[in-house]
């Protein structure tokens, strides 16, 4: 990828790495140096790649792994908005290269429940960074700022499910189109479809087009799931819906449950011995 002509293209700072640690450490750094909206890291390859639980992850050579600096003009508490936008401009991007994916709460872009791409978000708040957690629940009680948004995407463009280190099964746009795309040419549509959803997300009425949007596309909503979190009893029932922070609303037998964090599964129908099938 020509990092001298992305930049033309998009308009916006581009920096092209073939192999870093991480795209967000680097996107941090120059954001803490001013870099504008939009501004966008990405690699081909990454050696110290981290999840949304903090978690260690493969991004082998022939991915699309990205970091997009994002300013927005609203309050602290509207971030998780912006997870909303980015799971919705990946799903727009990589139908336009002949594959549909659905959405699976809360980071998740999946084709035929195989992981095809990935979402982090990272929030700057007067200079502490918060990810994946709702901002009053790192700040109770407090009134904090908003520096900035760092929105990480990873999306497994021309490589081997095999090569991808993942606790479920993987897909590739390779696979699923049966041949290599042109990785420039994804990251300028990608890179445009989340500039124009992250804008849409900054009023009310376009934010609720974004989550209309979010819902349709959702492979958790209506299913029955299991909600696994840290430090807590796993949560089980039927996903009903998302609240305006990113939560999901669950549904047990007892009550409505809004869920922050977890890695959420859906679950089968169970047969009548009890198991799963």
């Amino acid at each position: 990828m020509n990092q001298a002509e992305l930049s033309t293209r998009l308009g916006v700072p581009v920096h092209v790495h073939q192999r870093i640690p991480n795209t967000t450490d680097r996107l941090r750094r120059l954001a803490h140096d001013g870099a504008p909206h939009g501004t966008v890291v990405v690699a081909s390859e990454l050696t110290a790649a981290r999840g949304r639980t903090g978690s260690a992850w493969s991004a082998p050579a022939g991915g699309l792994w990205t970091s997009t600096l994002i300013r927005p003009e609203f309050a602290a508490d509207h971030v998780g908005r912006l997870t909303f936008a980015a799971g919705v401009a990946v799903a727009d991007t990589v139908s336009e290269f002949g594959v549909g994916a659905g959405l699976k709460w809360p980071n998740d872009l999946l084709v035929n429940g195989e992981k095809l791409a990935g979402i982090l978000t990272e929030s700057v708040h007067d200079g502490v960074p918060v990810a994946g957690k709702p901002v009053d629940e790192v700040f109770p009680g407090e009134s904090v700022g908003l520096d900035y948004v760092m929105l990480g995407v990873g999306i497994n463009a021309n490589v081997d499910a095999d090569d991808v280190a993942a606790d479920r099964a993987v897909t590739s746009l390779r696979e699923q189109t049966g041949h290599d795309v042109d990785r420039s040419a994804l990251l300028v549509r990608f890179h445009e479809h989340l500039l124009d959803r992250c804008a849409q997300a900054e009023s009310a009425d376009g934010f609720a087009a974004v989550l209309d949007d979010y819902r349709a596309l959702s492979e958790t909503l209506g299913h029955r799931v299991r909600v696994e979190r840290r430090g807590q009893a796993s949560i089980e029932g039927v996903a009903r819906d998302v609240t305006e922070t990113g939560a999901l609303v669950v549904e047990s037998d007892e009550e409505s449950v809004s869920v922050t964090e977890g890695e959420c599964r859906r679950l089968r129908r169970q047969s009548l011995d009890g198991e799963e099938n």
